[in-house]
C-alpha cells in the first residue's frame, strides 16, 4: 500500500502542475484578448470620429469656397455645391452613426449637434441661389467648425474613449 502511494503521489502531482499551468495560461490568453479587444475598439472610435471630424470638415470648407466666390463675383454652379454637400453630409450621417457604436457615449450629444446643424443646409443653399446673397453660409460653417473643436476637445480629455 505504501509502494501504491509512493506512485500515485507523484502522479497526482503532476496532474495538479499540468492543470495549473493550463488554467493559468487560459487566464492569462483571456486577459490578453481582453486588452487587445479593447485596444482594437478604442482605435475603430477614434477612426469614426475622425472620419466624422473630416466630413464636419469638408462641409465647412464648401460653404466658405461657396461664399468665397460668391463674394469675388465669381459664378457658382449651385447643383454642383449642392451635390458636393449631399456626399460630404451623407458621409457625416454614416460616420455619426458608426461613432454612436463604437464612441463613447460622452460624445453623442456633439454629434446629434452635428447632425441638427447639417438639417438647414440645403434650405440656406437654395436662399443663398436665389438671393445671392452668401452671408446666410458664413453662420454655419462657423457652427460645425465650432462644434468639430468641442468635439475634438473632448475626445482630447482623459475619460473622452473611457
Amino acid at each position: 500500500m505504501a509502494e501504491l502511494a509512493t506512485q500515485i503521489v507523484p502522479v497526482a502531482s503532476a496532474l495538479a502542475g499540468v492543470t495549473l499551468t493550463l488554467v493559468g495560461n487560459f487566464y492569462l490568453e483571456r486577459s490578453k484578448w481582453h486588452r487587445i479587444r479593447s485596444t482594437e475598439q478604442e482605435a475603430r472610435s477614434l477612426q469614426s470620429y475622425a472620419d466624422l471630424l473630416q466630413a464636419v470638415t469638408d462641409i465647412a470648407r464648401t460653404l466658405r469656397q461657396t461664399v468665397e466666390h460668391l463674394d469675388e463675383g465669381q459664378s457658382v454652379d449651385m447643383q454642383e455645391v449642392a451635390s458636393a454637400l449631399e456626399d460630404h453630409i451623407g458621409q457625416l450621417r454614416r460616420q455619426s452613426t458608426m461613432a454612436r457604436l463604437v464612441g463613447p457615449r460622452s460624445a453623442f450629444d456633439l454629434v446629434r449637434s452635428l447632425e441638427d446643424q447639417v438639417e438647414p443646409i440645403y434650405r440656406l443653399l437654395s436662399e443663398v441661389a436665389r438671393s445671392g446673397e452668401s452671408s446666410a453660409l458664413v453662420a454655419p460653417a462657423r457652427q460645425l467648425l465650432q462644434t468639430r473643436d468641442e468635439i475634438t476637445d473632448h475626445l482630447r480629455e482623459a475619460e473622452g474613449l473611457s
